[in-house]
């Protein structure tokens, strides 16, 4: 099994089809969602096989940072972009990181984090309509 951990940016954004990603998933103003979302574009995995936990930038939290555990194989509770409550079940197959996410109106999508090499394909598909959105990352480098 793959390991996802490590530090990732984003390199690659396809800002329209994140827009119309949450404006599928009903949420009222699409832009701000996506603005929001944009603000974890750096971000850490620290994968421990049962659990992952992602490390986000947060400048709310003490230290600027704020940890999201999730368990492999299991329910979990986390915010979504704009601070709704999203019910995510993690699983993991090969070198992908997949959560099927329920938003408390009923909404489904689900979130694809592939590994490729150094980069890191993250992609959102709306369950109702298909909508899809997509960006890439990378990897750092470590530096031992």
């Amino acid at each position: 099994m793959v390991n996802f951990t490590g530090k990732y940016s984003v390199v690659e954004w396809d800002d329209e089809s994140f827009v119309k990603f949450f404006a599928s998933m009903g949420v009222p103003d699409p832009n701000m969602a996506f603005e929001l979302f944009k603000t974890a574009k750096d971000s850490e995995i620290i994968d421990k096989g049962d659990t992952v936990i992602f490390r986000i930038p947060d400048p709310a939290s003490e230290g600027g940072e704020r940890d999201i555990l999730f368990k492999v194989g299991a329910e979990s509770d986390a915010l979504g972009p704009i601070g709704v409550p999203v019910k995510k079940f993690t699983i993991k197959e090969g070198n992908k990181l997949i959560f099927h996410e329920t938003a408390p109106n009923g909404q489904k999508n689900i979130t694809v984090r592939e590994l490729q090499g150094d980069k890191m394909i993250l992609t959102k598909t709306h369950e109702g309509t298909g909508v899809t959105a997509r960006c890439v990352l990378k990897r750092e480098r470590s530096k031992l």
